[in-house]
């Protein structure tokens, strides 16, 4: 098999979110993205007061997501 053309799959992730906290304006960029544990969620942390930021699953690439996934523990009650 061969590639053609490459697509979107190898391009960098940034996103801009504000900091509820200190309302800092933030360029979030994919090694920045962290997961929280035993939940579906994804935060990075704010680089002023370092409050967690909720960054939308909707925004996140599905590459992004598999490998912040990764990272992710599941904790069970037995």
């Amino acid at each position: 098999m061969k590639v053609l053309k490459e697509g979107k799959w190898n391009v960098p992730w940034s996103g801009k979110y504000g900091c509820p906290t200190c309302d800092a304006e933030l360029l979030v960029e994919e090694a920045d993205v962290k997961p929280v544990m035993d939940c579906w969620k994804y935060v990075a942390d704010c680089m002023l007061c370092g409050k967690a930021l909720d960054i939308p699953m909707n925004d996140l690439p599905l590459r992004v997501k598999e490998s912040v996934d990764k990272k992710r523990k599941w904790y069970s009650s037995d």
